[in-house]
């Protein structure tokens, strides 16, 4: 197994001083931990969200038995609101959580690794439903990063393995800061580095930073310019590239893994599949080579071979029986193209409930080179809003215009607000999964 060696600040947040745009700590002492916390751990299954799928499955119907083997599955912790940290109604909070981990731990005599989700940032997913609750980097840094940090830091954890996804779409807003994202850039540099240092002084915390996915950073220069900024992030830490310990994609998004039928330098009548409607000249059509490239780049930058990816497969298994069974044979490269690929949406960017996804592969650590774990960091069955919230949710909307032409949302009707229970979404997911549940 790789280890990495940790550098653990010994001051408290208090002391951290802001020089030259760096964060500085005095004394600091080395720790060791594994390079993967996800290898030979059992992943954390949330009591939550494990009682809403057990609901469902009560419910009987097709797939009744199947829904109540996803119940008992590995999935993350969202704190995506300072309430979050101290729970809501239906909601334990972090302390509960971790506490629940440790039993779960003594229970399996064996070690757990819970994943938890950041996800307040000030102008968060700005190009998305819902608003963020906090209005600048104070009190990001004050009032959800650093309670987050310091129960995470309290002794009684040090036990657990905790994986922290940092900021879903973060990355993403700040190099595409068009209007409506005007100040992600800002907020991102002046926040992100801050988060990274308060997990980094922890031991057992491993910090995976958001890089969104292959259908919005595939493109060689986009992925260039997310890991310029990536670096920039990390130099303003005072462990500097130790500071990331992984980066984490596809988070509650539908990219498969593996398209199985299509390579991204296949023609069809002459023609390269990349410059089709689907592809628009991006360079990787799954995941798993957008991972390779991304790891291969940030080496390059100057992170640490053993940075890997935390790959969520939660909703990207498209099986079902829409999924294709054999490459096309038609000779129009636009219609081979989407007989053949087995994400069934109009388009890559459509993501909200989407109509016809299934499960991905189930949690399970090291799955392929590069890549620390396949983790379902999206909770399957909550819902990612309604037409309520966004029109990119209204299963009778339309998302704006790729090429000469619309496409529709694919939202699944009748959805619940973001953040809730939606029944039909969860039993669609397991009666889709791929490979099928077990």
């Amino acid at each position: 197994m790789a280890w990495r060696t940790r550098i653990v600040s010994m001051v408290t947040t208090t002391a951290l001083a802001v020089a030259g745009g760096v964060l500085v700590v005095p004394a600091a002492a080395p720790a060791a931990g594994p390079a993967n916390p996800f290898a030979g751990a059992r992943g954390y299954v949330d009591p939550d969200w494990s009682a809403a799928a057990r609901a469902t499955a009560a419910q009987g119907g097709d797939p009744g038995p199947a829904l109540s083997v996803v119940a008992r599955r590995s999935t993350a912790v969202w704190l995506d609101s300072i309430a979050a940290i101290s729970g809501t109604p239906g909601r334990r909070g972090l302390r509960a959580h971790l506490d629940e981990a440790l039993a779960q731990q003594h229970r399996g005599h064996r070690p757990v690794v819970i994943t938890l989700v950041l996800y307040n940032l000030p102008n968060r997913s700005c190009t998305r439903a819902p608003s963020a609750e906090l209005d600048d980097v104070a009190a990001y840094r004050t009032q959800f990063v650093d309670p987050v940090a310091a129960i995470l830091a309290e002794p009684a954890y040090r036990r657990l393995r905790v994986a922290v996804v940092v900021e879903p779409d973060a990355l993403a807003n700040a190099l595409y800061s068009h209007f409506e994202c005007a100040r992600a850039g800002e907020i991102y540099q002046a926040a992100i580095p801050y988060a990274l240092s308060r997990l980094h002084e922890t031991p057992n915390v491993y910090a995976y930073l958001d890089v969104t996915q292959s259908n919005q950073l595939g493109w060689d220069d986009s992925r260039q310019a997310a890991v310029a900024l990536v670096r920039r992030v990390a130099d303003r830490t005072p462990a500097g590239v130790e500071s990331v310990d992984g980066f984490a994609v596809n988070v509650a998004d539908y990219d498969p893994a593996d398209e199985p039928f299509l390579d991204i330098a296949m023609t069809r009548a002459g023609v390269p599949i990349r410059q089709t409607r689907w592809v628009d000249w991006n360079s990787h059509l799954e995941e798993s080579t957008f991972v390779d490239a991304m790891h291969a780049a940030l080496v390059a930058a100057g992170f640490p071979e053993r940075v890997g990816a935390l790959l969520d497969t939660s909703r990207n298994g498209w099986g079902g029986p829409a999924r294709p069974t054999a490459v096309s044979t038609s000779t129009a490269v636009d219609t081979f193209v989407d007989q053949s690929r087995i994400d069934r949406r109009p388009t890559r960017s459509t993501w909200c409930n989407q109509k016809g996804a299934g499960l991905g592969e189930p949690p399970r650590a090291a799955p392929r080179t590069h890549v620390h774990a396949y983790a379902w960091v999206k909770q399957p069955g909550v819902s990612d809003g309604n037409e309520a919230a966004d029109v990119r949710c209204d299963p009778n909307g339309q998302i704006p215009p790729i090429g000469a032409s619309n496409r529709p949302t694919n939202a699944m009707a009748g959805a619940p607000p973001r953040g809730e229970w939606f029944p039909a979404a969860f039993t669609e997911l397991v009666r889709n999964a791929y490979p099928p549940v077990r």
